[in-house]
């Protein structure tokens, strides 16, 4: 049933698409592109790497460090992340445009929580040639909660040659990175950066320091490894309309060596291993009147735990290797005042735990390890009014999630649920559909500066549970929640 949905969505979609595309074949008025881009995602990626202990669960969470999935979510956490966050539109403005602003975006979550983002940034022209950008950032969602600043030295050896650094601050101590990087030409227009990054460099200094003066800290934990990131992020424009961005980073592997302070807290020892990269590309055409882009993001992750010291009644040696990719399509259109934007994503997900020692049955069925695989549709069409002009602005959209695990366990009562071990694992956190449509007003001070509140009506009902393929609710659910954003740039 739900494969029929699916590609009914997905027809749908596709036709509004095309029907936008008719209309907006010989516009009468020419107004500013569309752009796309990747590096609002680029920039997440990054913060996961070099945050980790604002991460959910801190640096000693042992479920990947991208958090595919965490035991806070509900089935919608995702889907509300789309219709709250901004778009790659959105993101367009901010990573390519004025350098200085602030921007938020605050949604509905749950009756007690909104998922939460904001950043200020500005950059300080210390001479003709050397600038100190700093950066705020504040996220919170079920995947992290994180507040760190930025700070950057950006140096311009001649026209096409810069050179500079940044280093992120937060609360934590071990938890500091530095960013060096060498960039050729603007990013902006057509440029590549090529970045190195020692995480985590003040680790073994500040738990050293600690131990030596005997700090109270329930764990000390040291890399014998120490992990680095090789980065690089580019931006080319080619046959005047054509755009490709790319990216990409290695975090080398590393091994951390996790044990309790001598005398103070004995405890167990562990032996910590992980690896990670991640990737991804946009190609893009881009005219006053028509948008078109294609995508592709790709993370992986590996990570286990052993015993540090051997010879126990109760061992461990577990790990889990997590993989997502994600293709994208983009369909933008104008014409008038009048715009419509039109993204679908076709993901593809993987999340294989392994454990040398521990199992868990239920139902008959082994839920613990697991293997989870899944194939899942993304959407998010908006038709609005006023993209860039002073003045209000309207919108509606309709955002799904549509969620696919490949394996399907049938129990002896007959009842069916699709991925079931990882449904077990994550009680409630996997919805098979998940629909709903947001109208949403605001007001537009000028291009980069404006404001927009918004309400969402829930489509499915959340009649489904997400543990048994069936029903589950008599009563469905019609308000999805509110959400607004704001920005605002200055020179």
């Amino acid at each position: 049933m739900y494969s029929k949905i699916n590609k009914r969505a997905v027809r749908t979609g596709l036709t509004i698409i095309f029907l936008a595309l008719s209309i907006a074949i010989n516009p009468p008025e020419l107004k500013a592109q569309m752009n796309q881009t990747l590096f609002g995602w680029e920039d997440e990626v990054k913060q996961m790497i070099f945050n980790r202990y604002d991460s959910h669960g801190g640096i000693f969470y042992d479920r990947g460090l991208f958090r595919f999935t965490t035991p806070l979510f509900t089935d919608e956490h995702d889907l509300d992340l789309i219709t709250h966050n901004f778009t790659s539109s959105e993101h367009y403005s901010w990573y390519y445009e004025e350098p200085n602003g602030f921007r938020t975006f605050m949604g509905s979550y749950n009756l007690g929580q909104f998922l939460h983002g904001a950043e200020i940034r500005h950059s300080v022209e210390l001479t003709d040639r050397l600038s100190f950008p700093i950066r705020m950032i504040r996220r919170f969602d079920m995947r992290q909660d994180r507040a760190m600043a930025v700070l950057a030295l950006d140096y311009r050896i001649s026209e096409d040659h810069s050179v500079g650094a940044l280093h992120t601050l937060n609360e934590t101590k071990p938890d500091m990175d530095l960013l060096i990087y060498y960039r050729f030409g603007d990013l902006r227009s057509r440029g590549i950066q090529l970045e190195f990054s020692p995480l985590d460099w003040a680790n073994n200094s500040a738990y050293a320091l600690g131990q030596r003066r005997g700090t109270e800290t329930p764990e000390l934990r040291r890399y014998e490894v120490k992990p680095y990131l090789f980065s690089f992020k580019s931006n080319i424009s080619f046959h005047d309309r054509f755009r490709l961005e790319s990216m990409g980073g290695i975090q080398t592997p590393l091994k951390a060596v996790a044990e309790s302070m001598p005398d103070t807290h004995p405890g167990r020892s562990f032996i910590d291993r992980d690896f990670a990269r991640y990737g991804a590309f946009l190609l893009e055409y881009a005219d006053p009147a028509v948008t078109l882009g294609l995508s592709f993001q790709h993370t992986y992750t590996t990570f286990s735990r052993t015993d540090a010291e051997g010879d126990r009644d109760d061992p461990i040696d577990y790990g889990n290797r997590q993989i997502q990719n994600r293709f994208g399509i983009f369909a933008g259109f104008q014409w008038r005042k009048f715009y419509s934007q039109n993204r679908i994503w076709r993901n593809y997900n993987l999340d294989v735990q392994r454990d040398e020692y521990e199992t868990r049955m239920e139902h008959g069925i082994e839920v613990y390890p697991f293997d989870f695989r899944e194939f899942r549709w993304q959407m998010q069409l908006r038709l609005g009014y006023n993209l860039n002009d002073r003045g209000f602005t309207s919108a509606i959209e309709f955002s799904s999630d549509y969620r696919h695990p490949t394996e399907n366990y049938v129990i002896a009562d007959g009842f069916e649920s699709r991925g079931l071990p990882f449904r077990a694992f994550y009680m409630g956190t996997v919805g098979l559909r998940n629909e709903r449509l947001s109208l949403q007003t605001g007001y537009r001070f000028n291009k980069n500066t404006y404001f927009v509140v918004g309400a969402s009506l829930d489509l499915d009902g959340d009649i489904m549970g997400s543990y048994w393929d069936r029903r589950e609710r008599e009563n469905r659910s019609w308000f999805d929640g509110g959400y607004g954003r704001f920005v605002i740039h200055w020179d």
